[in-house]
């Protein structure tokens, strides 16, 4: 099915199957440490497994991650928030254009939030 605007619009599920966004489809995500505060610079790797910025790939990556994996990222983003929050949320976040390395800490944060 398509909206006006020539949108494909289709379950979750459908769309997964249909244009291969699983967990297995993953972007490789490599990250730039000197572009990435230095108090955060620690949770690159969680950047690199989590911060998926397709919403249905992120997901399916989470519901494969064992739950104590999942427990200490969740665990890691909450205890860096107000680092997160401070680069997040200041300047960067002004856009129009937003870093490689800004879009995979939203979206790990996303993730966090979302297990």
């Amino acid at each position: 099915m398509s909206d006006d605007n020539g949108f494909e619009v289709l379950p979750a599920d459908v769309m997964r199957e249909k244009y291969g966004l699983t967990a297995e489809n993953r972007p490789t995500i490599k990250l730039i440490s000197e572009d990435v505060p230095l108090s955060l610079r620690h949770l690159i790797p969680l950047a690199e497994q989590f911060g998926i910025a397709d919403d249905l790939i992120r997901s399916d990556v989470v519901s494969k991650t064992p739950a104590d994996e999942l427990d200490q990222m969740r665990s890691l983003v909450e205890a860096n928030s107000p680092s997160l929050n401070e680069w997040l949320a200041g300047p960067a976040a002004a856009g129009p254009t937003w870093s490689p390395e800004y879009i995979a800490f939203t979206c790990l944060r996303m993730a966090a939030d979302d297990c």
